[in-house]
């Protein structure tokens, strides 16, 4: 078992055609894999070997993915790491995961050789193009013989080491398998195999693990996909009307920003018929506006990096049943919780769990919180929901966002619905700040549509008309931007951490 089989796969399936365009060039998915069997000789003659962790930090481009398969063919460990972070960050990850080697771009190089830097277990850097602080091997790459096996591995062996974002301390590193890559690609294709070949634009992060999984999905669906470097709403709109992009998978930010371009109305995006959202919670009445804005299904799908990325999502064809992120997949057991570990009937709220083939092999260096998070085969996600009587899916809020006001559970999604749901908001995040009466009370940080104008006590006003006084935030703080990590998500610990420490 090797999940670089998929890429095979995906040749002896479709036969050759063009599955890439990028920077104004195209591939064919053979071109792809012999690329991928030159990288995987040329990090073999550096001296990559099976079970080695291999360190990618890149922006989006064909190398990423082909470095993907190079790595998995040699059975060595990818652990892909978002540009964003700093060398003090990028040094925690090579110390942690004991990685041998890195893979980066010239923009990146210096970053990654001063996290590196005397550490006695990591060998060298390695760059596709010229920079004075790595190995070059675009040439060698462009020379190489072609490595063609694909090195056994067992089911349970590592594939891949994914870092979560950090932003409540050091990052966690999570284990996946050959096994769980494979078994979730498959499982994702399950739901929408129907749909055939499709025209498709990666503009999630590849260090993010719904950007890999859209990458494997790909493979086994024969899409061709047009990559974009990093997430730029203006591109986007240009690519979606240049390439006639069908189908987009995006966290749900992109959905707003994509809402909120000033030049959207000059692009022709008829040819769009499906967006999946996952990575964090969509607002209704976002999905409800890009819907009619863009004239396209948009389905909420739900996934952890702990589960390869997927849990839940909707068949292809299927109706979306509002609030829903969809059904458990063929063979992922799911379930909400007591904080006793007892299963809850249909309907009643607890923390969403799960069981089966996807979910990871655990925290690398860290057995307890492995402990804590598996539980007799279950999976304890952190989220709060429930499962209806026809096997839906809702979920209602993170645990550890719970604001304790008083004594009194709130959730802050349950308020963020009601921002959206004003006419000048463009951005929302709800959380919980300390509090000298009721130990914790409700802030919100927003972002107005260009052109509005909005008071404090005005939108106070209108929340009061959406939830009972007692939920109203006691602050409201008006913001340019919201802060957000790698793959989309607003950071409420950063703005969070902001507003207390203006308030000390």
């Amino acid at each position: 078992m090797n999940a670089a089989q998929l890429s095979l796969d995906n040749i002896e399936r479709f036969g050759e055609y063009t599955s890439t365009w990028f920077e104004g060039r195209s591939y064919t998915n053979v071109e792809l894999y012999r690329f991928a069997c030159r990288f995987a000789e040329t990090l073999r003659q550096h001296g990559v070997e099976s079970g080695d962790g291999v360190v990618v930090m890149m922006l989006n481009s064909p190398a990423v993915n082909a470095a993907f398969i190079a790595i998995w063919k040699l059975g060595a460990v990818i652990i892909p790491v978002t540009p964003m972070w700093n060398a003090r960050e990028v040094r925690y990850v090579l110390e942690d995961s004991g990685a041998s080697f890195a893979i980066t771009s010239p923009e990146l190089a210096a970053r990654l050789k001063e996290a590196s830097s005397e550490l006695p277990d990591f060998r060298e850097v390695l760059c596709i193009g010229e920079t004075g602080d790595a190995t070059n091997i675009e040439a060698e790459i462009e020379s190489a013989s072609e490595f063609a096996p694909l090195i056994d591995r067992e089911a349970n062996d590592l594939a891949m080491l994914l870092y979560t974002s950090g932003t409540t301390g050091n990052p966690k590193g999570v284990m996946l398998s050959h096994d769980n890559m494979i078994f979730v690609a498959d499982a994702l294709y399950e739901r929408n195999a129907s749909v055939g070949p499709i025209r498709s634009l990666s503009v999630l992060p590849m260090s993010h693990v719904y950007g890999v999984l859209m990458m494997n999905l790909g493979y086994r669906m024969g899409n061709s996909s047009t990559i974009l470097k990093h997430f730029d709403a203006g591109k986007v709109l240009a690519l979606i009307e240049s390439f006639k992009v069908q189908r987009l998978a995006f966290v749900p930010t992109m959905l707003t920003m994509l809402i909120n371009h000033p030049d959207r109305e000059k692009y022709d995006y008829s040819s769009l018929q499906t967006v999946g959202t996952g990575g964090a919670p969509l607002a209704e009445s976002t999905r409800l506006e890009f819907e009619r804005l863009f004239n396209c299904k948009v389905k909420q799908g739900y996934g952890l990096s702990e589960t390869a990325g997927a849990l839940t999502t909707y068949y292809a064809d299927e109706n979306y049943r509002v609030g829903s992120v969809g059904r458990a997949m063929i063979g992922f057991e799911i379930c909400a919780m007591d904080f006793s570990n007892n299963i809850l009937p249909a309907g009643e709220i607890g923390e969403l769990c799960t069981r089966g083939r996807h979910i990871m092999l655990g925290y690398l260096n860290k057995p307890e919180a492995t402990r804590d998070t598996i539980i007799d085969g279950w999976l304890h996600t952190g989220d709060i929901g429930y499962v209806d009587a026809d096997g839906y899916v809702f979920i209602t809020d993170r645990k550890k966002e719970l604001v304790i006001k008083g004594g009194e559970n709130i959730s802050p999604r349950e308020i963020e619905e009601g921002l959206y749901g004003h006419p000048a908001i463009a951005e929302a995040a709800v959380f919980g700040i300390p509090d000298e009466i009721f130990g914790e009370n409700l802030a919100a940080a927003v972002v107005l549509r260009a052109g509005h104008s909005l008071a404090e006590d005005e939108l106070k006003n209108f929340i009061g008309s959406y939830v009972t006084k007692f939920k109203v935030p006691a602050k409201i703080i008006f913001m340019e931007a919201l802060p957000k990590g790698p793959s989309g998500k607003i950071l409420k610990r950063a703005i969070r951490d902001q507003v207390v420490s203006d308030k000390s």
